[in-house]
């Protein structure tokens, strides 16, 4: 589950990217741009921000619904971790894509590497994630209050 879930945003960016290509060469623009100022965050986020504006709307859309199936599924013991351990790999997944953008590399091996990327670091986030859950849960009391007898 958390790592499916932590698929979702790169899904919906990879949406947003299509949309800004097809709009206004807007992949095809940032990644020359990309490249050209070299690996540096600023420029990567400035033109991230400025050239893909539909892929940014889709990753947060992504993140939006990653949090909603956290919150539906809080019950189960496995809701919040998968919610939580997906977030950490998509983190891990996109600041890697942002600084694989600079090489380069063919777009699907591009994009395969930050998905097995963000799959490999939600992977072993979640049982890390469950485990500190279930040791610091609220175990119910055993005994009733001397009051309430």
């Amino acid at each position: 589950m958390p790592v499916a879930l932590a698929l979702l945003p790169m899904l919906v960016a990879l949406l947003g990217v299509v949309i800004d290509e097809r709009t206004h060469q807007g992949y095809t623009t940032w990644l020359s741009a990309c490249r050209a100022a070299g690996p540096s965050i600023r420029s990567v986020l400035v033109f991230t921000f400025e050239l893909l504006p539909t892929a940014v709307m889709g990753m947060l859309t992504g993140v939006l619904l990653v949090q909603l199936a956290g919150m539906w599924f809080r019950h189960h013991t496995w809701g919040v971790p998968s919610a939580l351990a997906a977030h950490g790999g998509c983190v891990f997944g996109m600041v890697g894509g942002l600084l694989l953008c600079t090489l380069a590399l063919p777009l699907p091996l591009m994009l395969g590497a930050e998905g097995l990327l963000a799959a490999l670091a939600a992977a072993w986030l979640f049982p890390r994630i469950s485990q500190r859950r279930s040791r610091t849960s609220v175990k119910p009391r055993t005994t009733a209050l001397a009051s309430a007898q």
